[in-house]
């Protein structure tokens, strides 16, 4: 055999010997390392003094003869380690020994009374404080605190980078001092500070592109020439050009080398997304069963633009086609105008629906990112309840306003955030429609890190004033059950029931649950969860459903896919089921 033969050679023995004791003398090596012992100073002083030595980039074989050569450098950089922190009068005692691996440096150190700081004045020159009055009011170093070299070398970045930010170019420090006073131990920050001239935006140069209009794309400024200059502006641009979902790619440049009698060019590039896009997507859950989409978009249908979309929705228990044309107005950015049309048809275990859509909305971006919505649609609805076979053809014309945001830390897997969502719609029977009613509604979603794993906290509630429910249309009605309400119950078989117990439907609803799920391991999570509600006609005559079960999560690139098993209480059976898509 080979392996016998080879370990028989003597030169092959010597030279793997030889291997062997270089790798384990090679590990040695890297394995010895200085040792810094510091005795006498604060955690927050002894992390200081080792982050401003250099000694320890010195070999485990210098002599002592050496290292000594160098304790008046390392004396000066635990100087300078203790003067930034406030301490300007530290007794200070060296000494370098042999260890059995490596040399030793010990550092005692009596660090002495800390400076405090008395004053901190703050000057603008030449213009108003504005931007600059938050630094002025709150700065990181104040009075009475411990000197930190570091926080005083923080107020004078804050103050260029905001002079910067908003286009004071030409700012400078006429004075910035850090007066020591080590009779009183105290501290005195004087800075006077001149932004100088604050600079404009001059021209905006715009592309010339053959799919859209220089005048829309104009729509999209945040500023005009002559304005004054401002980073944040800027950004609120490629913001708004990168979220339009026009462009594939978005470049906004100042020409700070251009600038002229104090004012900026700004340089505009993009590229464009394609114009048409046609996708397809399958998915499953238990509500709706097996589902297949198609969708269509055609991006910019003309310079102005206009944007047409088209969506096919087939599942078991629900049929979508609709068709929706978008218009931006003013501000392409937060403002637009829909106009939709559709058909629905639903088959639940309670009834089934068929509603003819046509209508319109206007959408506004709220500051701090809140959604609002007008809407009204006219729609015709023939509809059947299966416990009783009543059938019902009406005609509303639903109007209503929304709101809605949503916060998250992360889009796909939220450790922290929150879903807000409230609505108030309804119709008048003397504006094409056949009944008059009113509608509360409103649900939330909240996420937090407890622990090792998530709390999941979700809420809904939503209330109908009309005389009699039975006047509501099935689509108007609240139902609850399944995967995203009370699960243990099939899709809307909750209800609030007739005289003879079939359900029908109620004028109000109350749905709430609470969710724990925690990481075990790559991308798998498991969750227990409890969820209770229903829906009903009277607050005096509330019957809650609940259900409890077990999970688990697979945090899939779009999102978390659910596989629950779910007991409802009430009635002592058990549901499978599955949903797929992000947490908030």
């Amino acid at each position: 055999m080979s392996i016998p033969r080879l370990l028989s050679t003597p030169k092959t023995l010597c030279t793997t010997l030889l291997l062997a004791l270089s790798l384990t003398t090679g590990s040695a090596a890297l394995a010895q390392s200085p040792t810094v012992r510091i005795s006498g100073a604060g955690s927050n002083l002894e992390s200081n003094i080792r982050a401003h030595l250099r000694i320890t980039s010195e070999s485990c074989t210098s002599s002592m003869r050496r290292l000594n050569r160098l304790l008046p450098q390392v004396r000066r950089n635990v100087e300078r380690a203790s003067q930034a922190l406030g301490f300007y009068e530290s007794e200070i005692d060296l000494a370098f020994e042999a260890g059995d691996d490596c040399w030793i440096l010990n550092v005692d150190i009596d660090p002495g009374q800390r400076i405090r700081v008395s004053e901190v004045r703050i000057d603008i020159v030449g213009t108003e404080p504005g931007i600059f009055r938050e630094v002025i009011n709150n700065p990181p170093l104040q009075r009475g605190q411990p000197l930190n070299h570091s926080q005083y070398e923080r107020i004078k970045s804050l103050l260029s980078s905001m002079a910067a930010e908003n286009g004071h170019f030409n700012a400078r420090f006429n004075r910035s001092d850090l007066a020591i006073d080590l009779e009183n131990y105290t501290a005195a920050v004087l800075i006077e500070f001149e932004p100088g001239e604050r600079f404009r935006f001059g021209e905006v140069r715009l592309p010339e592109l053959e799919e859209l209009s220089e005048t829309f794309l104009t729509r999209f400024l945040t500023f005009e020439p002559s304005m004054p200059y401002s980073t944040e502006q800027l950004v609120n641009l490629r913001r708004n050009l990168n979220d339009s979902q026009y462009f594939n790619q978005v470049a906004v440049t100042p020409q700070l080398s251009e600038a002229r009698e104090g004012e900026v060019p700004v340089n505009i590039e993009l590229g464009m997304r394609t114009r048409r896009t046609y996708t397809t997507g399958i998915g499953a859950s238990t509500d709706a069963g097996p589902r297949v989409r198609f969708s269509y978009e055609d991006r910019y249908i003309n310079r102005r633009g206009h944007r047409l979309s088209g969506d096919v929705l087939v599942s078991t228990q629900q049929q979508e086609p609709s068709l929706s044309y978008v218009i931006p107005l003013r501000d392409p950015a937060s403002e637009s105008l829909r106009l939709s049309g559709g058909f629905l048809r639903q088959e639940t275990d309670s009834y089934i629906s068929n509603t003819w859509r046509v209508g319109g909305s206007y959408r506004t971006l709220f500051p701090e990112n809140w959604v609002q919505n007008f809407f009204t649609n006219f729609q015709t609805e023939r509809s059947e309840l299966l416990s009783t076979n009543e059938t019902d053809r009406i005609k509303t014309t639903v109007s209503g306003i929304n709101w809605s945001r949503t916060r998250t830390d992360d889009p796909i897997y939220p450790r922290r955030g929150w879903r807000l969502f409230g609505q108030v719609s309804g119709s008048y029977d003397q504006l094409l429609s056949d009944i008059s009613f009113l509608q509360l509604s409103a649900n939330a979603k909240f996420i937090e890190s407890v622990g090792p794993g998530r709390v999941l906290l979700r809420g809904e509630i939503g209330s109908s004033f009309v005389s009699d429910v039975e006047e509501l249309p099935i689509s108007e009605r609240y139902f609850t059950g399944g995967d995203q309400s009370v699960r243990g119950y099939q899709w809307n078989s909750l209800g609030a029931p007739n005289r003879d117990g079939d359900v029908v439907g109620g004028k109000n609803l109350l749905v709430g649950s609470v969710e724990y799920d925690i990481n075990v391991v790559g991308n798998w999570n498991v969750a227990a969860f409890m969820d209770v509600g229903n829906s009903f006609n009277d607050y005096g005559d509330i019957r809650l459903r609940r259900g409890v079960g077990l999970g688990v999560r697979w945090m899939s690139p779009i999102g978390a896919i659910r596989l629950d098993v779910a007991r409802a209480i009430d009635k002592g059976s058990y549901r499978f089921h599955i949903t797929m898509g992000p947490d908030l």
